[in-house]
């Protein structure tokens, strides 16, 4: 018997709980006579107001008793030249690509790809980062930290924000 679907995507992430596990797990654990959108609301209400701290106060949320950190971290991304081949890590501009596509057939067949130069953050790349260094769990190499799409989006709206500072993120790599 399988747990989940099979799934064509193999970076596809389960997870064996949800909100309804949890649920179930407050209601048994305290009592509790809370409905379950009540619930879902206030869940919903905290993880917003931690995404907005964290965009915008530069808040490390610390897991608690696993010790686990979430940060938004800032890293320089550079072309490299490894065994004599061109590495790029820099993230791919794909509207600009998909139109360069259009326009030169040889540039498609070349799989030619335009890249960001990230010219307004000094060539800097911002993204989420789940810091496992201090943590006191077996196999914490197994866990992985996905942000969804509108915490991306927010964190990029904060980064051209030309109202407020300068986004100011933790430096792990120069």
């Amino acid at each position: 018997m399988k747990r989940y679907k099979e799934d064509k995507r193999n970076h596809k992430i389960h997870s064996h709980f949800g909100i309804n596990d949890y649920y179930k797990f407050y209601i048994k654990k305290y009592n509790s006579q809370i409905d379950k959108d009540k619930y879902k609301k206030i869940l919903e209400d905290f993880h917003l107001g931690i995404r907005d701290l964290m965009i915008n106060e530069s808040l490390i949320y610390q897991f608690p008793y696993i010790g686990m950190q979430l940060i938004i971290k800032k890293d320089k991304r550079r072309p490299k030249i490894v065994d004599g081949k061109l590495v790029n890590t820099t993230p791919p501009d794909w509207k600009t690509t998909n139109e360069l596509w259009e326009r030169d057939k040889e540039a498609r067949d070349k799989k030619i790809v335009v890249r960001y130069n990230n010219s307004h953050t000094s060539g800097y790349v911002f993204r989420v980062y789940l810091k496992k260094f201090s943590c006191n769990i077996k196999y914490r190499s197994l866990y992985k930290f996905n942000t969804n799409r509108d915490f991306q989006r927010s964190i990029s709206k904060r980064i051209f924000d030309i109202n407020k500072d300068p986004m100011d993120a933790y430096l792990l790599f120069s």
